[in-house]
C-alpha cells in the first residue's frame, strides 16, 4: 500500500475511488466521484463534469501558476520581493530548487483530472434513453474532450519541449497519454506508461478538441467549453505545433464567428473591469466566495498592492510580481527621470504614456508594502469582491495575433504578409487612440520578413501581458529569456527551461525519465 501512495496514477485512484464517496456526493460543488456508483446517473454525470472544470481552479493552475508563472519565467515580470513569494521563478533559482519553477502539482492535479474525464467519457454511453437524451451526451462529451485537450496542453507545454523548439540532447518525449479510465488499485500499479512522443501528444490535443468543436454549441456560457473555445484553441495548439495552415483554418473560423468581440480604444478598459471581458471565449469562472484565493496567493494580490483602480490610499495585496523595465517601454509608460534601473528602485511615479490603451491596465500602486511599483491591474475583484477574479483562458484579440503570426512567418504553408499585415493593424487600431494615418500604421505598411513577425510577437507581449503567455511563446519559439537588466538571461539550451517530473512517480515506475538537469 505504501507504493501505492507513491504514484500519481494512485494517487488519483485515491482522490476518485477512496474520497470519492456518497457522502461527498451531497457537497456542493462535486470535486470528485466513486466510479462505481456516481457515473449511473444523468445528475453525478453533471457532478463529475463540475467538479473537472473545478480542478482548473487550484492555486497552481488557473487560480494562479499558470498565470503567474509564465509572467516571472520570462522577461515580464520583476519580483519586488514584498511577500517573498515568486522571487526564485523571476530568478530562475532552479533545478538546485525546484520550487522555483511550475511545481509536480499541475501534474498530479492533471492527471486525476484526466483519470475523471475518461471515467466519465466511458460511462456515458450506458446512461438509457429518455432519461439522457442525444443532445445531454453530445453537452458532456463536447465539454469533456475539450477539458481533457486543455489539461493535455497545459501539460505539454509545461513538462516538454513544444514542436519545433526542442534541444536534442536533452529531449526527453512529451508526457504521459492515457485515455482509458483507471479505476481500481491494481490497475494503478500495473500502469507504468513512458512519456509519448511530443508529436503524439499534440495530435491527441487537435483530436479532442476537434471532437468538441463538433458536439459543442456557440452559444454556451463562457464559463463552459464552447465551440468558440475549442476553435480558438484549436488556432492557439497548431500554432505551438508550427501547422500554420491548420492554425489559419481554425482562427479563421473563430474569427468570422466571434471577431465582433474585439473591443475598441473605448470599452478596453471597462472590459476589464466587469467579470466577464466581452473579448474573453473561454475562462476560469470564480463564483463563490468559498473559490476565493485569499490574500496570500490570487492574482489580484499577486500582480497589485491596490483594492481600487488608482486609488493609493488603500492597501490590499503584495504586488509580488510588476511590469519589467523592458515591458513598460513596451507598453508605452515612460518613469519620472526615464526608465533606468534606479529610478525603478524608486517610489514610481509615470511621467508619460503613449496612446496605447492597454497601458491604461498598468498603474502606481500603494506604497503599504514598500515603495511603489507601476503594477498589473486586470485582476483587481472584477467578480465582485477583493481577490476573487475570473481567468481568461483565451480572448479574440489573441485569435487576431494568432492567425497574423501564422501569416506572417516565413516559411509558413500560408505566408501572406500583406493579411498578416492587416490582422496586426485591426489589432493596433483598436488599441492605439491615434493609430489612423499615424506613423506607425505608415511603418506598419512597410513590413516584412523578420521584422513583420517581430512586431507580431511584440504585440503578443504587450496584448497578453500578465495573462500567462510570455514564458511559453518564447519557449515555443526556441528564444533565449532576455531578463535583462533586472535577472541574468537564460538560454532556451539551458535546463532550466523545463522543470522536474515528480520523483515519486519516477520511483515506482522504471519507463517513466525525467527531465535532464534534475
Amino acid at each position: 500500500m505504501k507504493l501505492i501512495h507513491k504514484s500519481i496514477f494512485a494517487t488519483l485512484i485515491i482522490a476518485l475511488v477512496v474520497s470519492g464517496c456518497k457522502k461527498q456526493l451531497e457537497t456542493t460543488p462535486l470535486q470528485s466521484v466513486d466510479d462505481q456508483t456516481a457515473l449511473t446517473s444523468k445528475e453525478n454525470i453533471d457532478a463529475s463534469v463540475t467538479g473537472i472544470y473545478a480542478r482548473l481552479k487550484n492555486a497552481r493552475q488557473y487560480g494562479r501558476d499558470m498565470i503567474t508563472h509564465p509572467e516571472a519565467l520570462a522577461d515580464n515580470g520583476f519580483a519586488t520581493n514584498k511577500s517573498g513569494r515568486l522571487l526564485g521563478e523571476a530568478n530562475n533559482n532552479f533545478p538546485t530548487q525546484t520550487a522555483n519553477h511550475f511545481t509536480t502539482t499541475i501534474w498530479i492535479n492533471s492527471y486525476a483530472a484526466i483519470n475523471q474525464i475518461n471515467l466519465t467519457l466511458e460511462a456515458i454511453p450506458a446512461l438509457t434513453l429518455p432519461t439522457v437524451t442525444q443532445t445531454d451526451r453530445d453537452r458532456w462529451n463536447g465539454q469533456l474532450y475539450f477539458l481533457r485537450g486543455l489539461y493535455y496542453f497545459d501539460l505539454a507545454r509545461v513538462y516538454a519541449y513544444i514542436p519545433g523548439a526542442v534541444v536534442a540532447s536533452q529531449d526527453k518525449g512529451g508526457v504521459v497519454i492515457s485515455t482509458t479510465g483507471i479505476s481500481g488499485f491494481e490497475d494503478a500499479l500495473n500502469f507504468k506508461p513512458a512519456r509519448a512522443p511530443t508529436d503524439d501528444v499534440y495530435k491527441l490535443i487537435v483530436d479532442d478538441l476537434t471532437k468538441s468543436n463538433s458536439l459543442l454549441l456557440s452559444s454556451a456560457s463562457v464559463n463552459t467549453a464552447n465551440k468558440l473555445a475549442a476553435q480558438a484553441l484549436l488556432a492557439k495548439v497548431n500554432l505551438y505545433r508550427k501547422n500554420y495552415s491548420e492554425a489559419k483554418r481554425w482562427a479563421d473560423s473563430c474569427i468570422t464567428l466571434a471577431g465582433s468581440k474585439l473591443t475598441n480604444t473605448g470599452n478596453y478598459v471597462n472590459n476589464w473591469r466587469t467579470a466577464t471581458n466581452n473579448e474573453t471565449l473561454f475562462q476560469v469562472a470564480f463564483l463563490a466566495a468559498s473559490e476565493n484565493i485569499g490574500v496570500n496567493e490570487s492574482l489580484q494580490t499577486s500582480f497589485t498592492t491596490l483594492v481600487t483602480p488608482a486609488i493609493t490610499t488603500q492597501t490590499g495585496g503584495f504586488g509580488d510580481l510588476v511590469p519589467t523595465l523592458t515591458l513598460l517601454n513596451d507598453l508605452g509608460i515612460t518613469l519620472t527621470g526615464g526608465n533606468t534601473l534606479a529610478n525603478f528602485a524608486l517610489n514610481a511615479s509615470i511621467a508619460s504614456r503613449t496612446n496605447d490603451v492597454r497601458n491604461l491596465l498598468f498603474e502606481v500602486g500603494t506604497t503599504g508594502r514598500g515603495n511603489s511599483k507601476v503594477e498589473c491591474t486586470k485582476f483587481l475583484g472584477k467578480s465582485g469582491a477583493i481577490n476573487l477574479d475570473n481567468v481568461p483562458v483565451i480572448r479574440i484579440a489573441e485569435v487576431y495575433l494568432t492567425r497574423a503570426e501564422a501569416l506572417g512567418t516565413s516559411g509558413s504553408s500560408v505566408n501572406n504578409e500583406a493579411a498578416a499585415i492587416a490582422d496586426l493593424k485591426k489589432i493596433k487600431s483598436n488599441r492605439y487612440t491615434d493609430y489612423a494615418g499615424s506613423a506607425m500604421e505608415t511603418a506598419d505598411n512597410a513590413l516584412t520578413g523578420a521584422a513583420l513577425l517581430d512586431e507580431i510577437i511584440k504585440q503578443r507581449r504587450i496584448e497578453l501581458a500578465f495573462e500567462g503567455n510570455r514564458f511559453f511563446d518564447l519557449k515555443r519559439l526556441g528564444r533565449d529569456l532576455v531578463k535583462g537588466p533586472h535577472y541574468n538571461n537564460v538560454a532556451f539550451t539551458d535546463v532550466r527551461i523545463l522543470p522536474l517530473l515528480p520523483q515519486a512517480d519516477l520511483d515506482i515506475n522504471p519507463n517513466l525519465k525525467q527531465n535532464t538537469g534534475y
